[in-house]
């Protein structure tokens, strides 16, 4: 799974404002992609639920990948998010 055709890559954030105002939009960046990516999670783990009572074993192994993927990049993200915070 591409996490740049499902819309969850980062964003590499420019400003000429200066260095403060570049680590401000990109924490609020890496937050706001943070929210993006539970938000997917939840709708999936939805989907799994609903497919695990159904006989389609095709379409619950691709929910579950896809489950596993966002959390890859959630934790990645937060990883990242942690080391501007601190």
């Amino acid at each position: 799974m591409n996490a740049l055709r499902h819309g969850l890559a980062a964003a590499t954030i420019f400003a000429s404002d200066g260095l403060a105002s570049v680590d401000d939009s990109c924490v609020n960046a890496m937050y706001q992609r943070l929210r993006q990516i539970e938000v997917e999670r939840v709708k999936v783990l939805n989907d799994v639920h609903n497919l695990s009572a159904s006989q389609e074993l095709d379409k619950l192994h691709t929910a579950v990948r896809r489950l596993a993927a966002l959390e890859r990049y959630s934790q990645r993200s937060h990883s990242k998010l942690k080391k501007h915070i601190f």
